[in-house]
């Protein structure tokens, strides 16, 4: 398994601020990688796999970063269940795109 994601179908939205909430949550989560520290930013992205000729299953990832560089691709913070729908990932990226300007993501389970 590869540490970085498939970038061929790697789709990010713009970063959004990490709330004071999730920073907590974030680095509660994170235990001993001081890597994670210094992130400010959620990086929200789909990526699509192949699963047959034209036929693409999708996850929702997000990821600690700064405004520069992403901190841990090998473990996103999140990852969501496959979509056989790139428009539901679509949809399920800005739900979680709410979530972190709302300061929720570390509602997520």
């Amino acid at each position: 398994m590869s540490e970085y994601p498939n970038m061929r179908e790697f789709y990010q939205k713009g970063l959004i601020l990490i709330g004071e909430n999730d920073r907590a949550a974030l680095l509660q989560k994170s235990g001993e990688n001081t890597s994670l520290e210094g992130s400010t930013h959620w990086l929200i992205a789909m990526e699509g796999s192949q699963k047959q000729p034209d036929i693409y299953h999708w996850k929702v990832l997000v990821y600690p970063s700064e405004t520069t560089k992403v901190n841990c691709y090998k473990s996103p913070y999140y990852t969501s269940k496959h979509f056989a729908s790139i428009h539901d990932a679509i949809n399920f990226s800005n739900e979680l795109s709410q979530k972190a300007r709302e300061d929720q993501m570390n509602t997520l389970e």
